[in-house]
């Protein structure tokens, strides 16, 4: 597997063997869940937008038909994200930043990424984190409470690291990089 990856994705310009999150991308890539952003490009420190999440996760579960389901949002129609979104909003997966809005440009923050992902994987299962994994975060306070739940779990089943030992930093925009490979880790559990 590694010659597959290093043969394959030295073609990323802005991707190297030496990068942290080489691994992660190239696995992202391979199981077809990211694409560049251009055919020699990652663009690895870009940031990631909630279209591209819900892109993402939609790719995860195999793109299913989403015929003869609507899509709630006035700002995420007749796009290359619609489909994922309408997926995601109908799965329970994703809501929106109002009824009306999902802000699809809008950049995916940490807290974001983890609720995301806390809805996809609790559509199967219970999940439960406990509020004292964050408890060594110095930061743990600025977790939305929306997201309190979402980031405890992922904090517990070491989806999510801290970007330090003390901090969480849950309102961090989340680069592509950083997302790719909190993927994996979650696709590891």
């Amino acid at each position: 597997l590694l010659y597959l990856v290093t043969f394959k994705y030295t073609d990323f310009d802005d991707v190297t063997t030496e990068d942290w999150f080489y691994a992660d991308v190239c696995k992202a890539v391979i199981m077809g869940l990211f694409d560049g952003k251009t055919l020699n490009t990652f663009a690895p420190k870009d940031p990631m937008t909630r279209a591209m999440f819900a892109q993402v996760l939609y790719a995860l579960e195999g793109s299913p038909s989403v015929r003869g389901l609507s899509c709630p949002f006035t700002d995420a129609g007749s796009s290359w994200y619609t489909d994922a979104v309408i997926w995601a909003y109908h799965a329970g997966v994703v809501a929106g930043v109002s009824a009306t809005q999902f802000a699809p440009n809008e950049a995916l923050t940490r807290e974001q990424m983890v609720t995301m992902l806390y809805g996809y994987a609790g559509r199967d299962e219970q999940l439960s984190g406990s509020d004292g994994a964050l408890a060594s975060y110095q930061d743990q306070a600025s977790v939305s409470g929306w997201a309190r739940e979402a980031m405890a779990w992922a904090v517990s089943t070491g989806v999510i690291t801290g970007t330090s030992t003390t901090t969480l930093a849950p309102q961090k925009i989340g680069t592509r990089a950083e997302v790719a490979t909190v993927l994996m880790q979650f696709c590891e559990q």
